[in-house]
This record gives structure tokens, sequence and C-alpha cells, in this order.
């Protein structure tokens, strides 16, 4: 177990920057290229759905999940390309993110993880396909532990995880409220992310 610092990064919100409320949301044209609406679709009829839920849980396949889905709009035959489609889209990089930590890692000799509500296709992608993989010791994530952020246990699995043996040498950066007031119970250092400048402020007193 270490006690070294541990900086622990939020992928969506944090790390990729095309989550839904973004500026620029991965479904942006997702009407025009898919016809397929987002909000009064997608989102009510597959992402929040006990489904998905599943997903992220690790408890069903994605493509198992939206195979019926895309069935039910006359996109079945579509399955891979509608995937590829929206990771792609959905893996809009903050890389100025990405070289802080980086910079923090290599001034402080710390450890940095990403913890992030993620399902296994998706989490593949963006760490051997997109690269995120370089930049963490690794990539702890939902359906891999069996439980989503907020939950306590999500906390207690990742500290495990990362072999941390001191909560409080972790410090875990989110965009949600929720999931910092979910780490701050289980000890962890935790700080509501506000954009590449309040990082680098924290970093500079972190390690």
């Amino acid at each position: 177990m270490s006690a070294s610092p541990v900086l622990v990064l939020d992928i969506d919100g944090v790390v990729s920057l095309a989550q839904p409320g973004a500026p620029a949301p991965w479904y942006a044209s997702l009407k025009e290229d898919w016809g397929l609406s987002h909000d009064e679709e997608l989102a009510p009829e597959f992402f929040l759905t006990p489904e998905f839920d599943a997903v992220l849980r690790g408890r069903l396949d994605l493509y198992a999940a939206l195979q019926p889905y895309l069935d039910s709009k006359g996109l079945g035959d579509r399955l891979e390309e509608f995937v590829a489609y929206w990771f792609e889209k959905d893996a809009a990089i903050d890389r100025e993110v990405l070289a802080m930590a980086d910079a923090w890692r290599q001034r402080t000799g710390g450890r940095c993880f990403a913890a992030t509500n993620q399902e296994h296709h998706r989490l593949a992608y963006l760490r051997d396909t997109v690269g995120l993989g370089e930049h963490f010791d690794e990539m702890v994530y939902s359906a891999a532990l069996g439980v989503c952020k907020p939950d306590r246990v999500f906390f207690t699995n990742a500290q495990v995880r990362m072999g941390v043996a001191a909560a409080q040498s972790i410090l875990f950066v989110d965009d949600k409220a929720a999931n910092v007031d979910g780490a701050r119970m289980c000890g962890w250092r935790a700080m509501l992310y506000r954009g590449p400048e309040s990082l680098t402020k924290a970093l500079a007193q972190w390690g």
C-alpha cells in the first residue's frame, strides 16, 4: 500500500468535454446524422433506463443492451457503426488537463488514476484508442467495480484497487457535487472541478 500523493480525475466533465450539458455535447449533430433526438429519444429511452445502469455496473454488455433499442428505431443493422460514431464524438479530450496531470506526476512522483462511471467498451476505447491509458497508472471504472459513483462502495473499492492505504493521500477531482461529496464521506480529499484554472491552483498545492 502507498502513502505517497495520489491524484484521481473523473473522465466525463474533466478530461473529456462532450458530455450532456457541455457547450458541444457529443450528440450535437445526432438528429441530423442518425435521425435520433438525444433529449427526446436516446436519453430517456436508453441512457436513463435500468438496462443502461446495468451496463455501467458491468452486469449487461453494451451491445446486448443497445441492439434491441436500435432495432426499435430501424437501425439494428448499424449497431457497430452507431457505437463507433458515439465513441468518436464523445472523446473531446482536454489535453491541457492531461498535461497538468502529467506535469504533477513528474514533479511529485505521485500516482495518477482515473475514476469514472464507464462501461467496458468505451473505457477500452478511451484507454487504448484515444490513448488516455498513457496518462494514468490505471483507469478505475464502474463496470469493473460493479458499482457507480457516488455510491460509497465505488470509492472504497477504488481505493483498494489503487492500492492506497491512507484516504487523505488522495485528491479527487470531479465535476459533479454528488461525486465529490461521496468521495469526502470516504475520507478522500475532493474538489469540485470548475475548469483548468481550478485544477492548476489545486495541483500547485498538492504533493
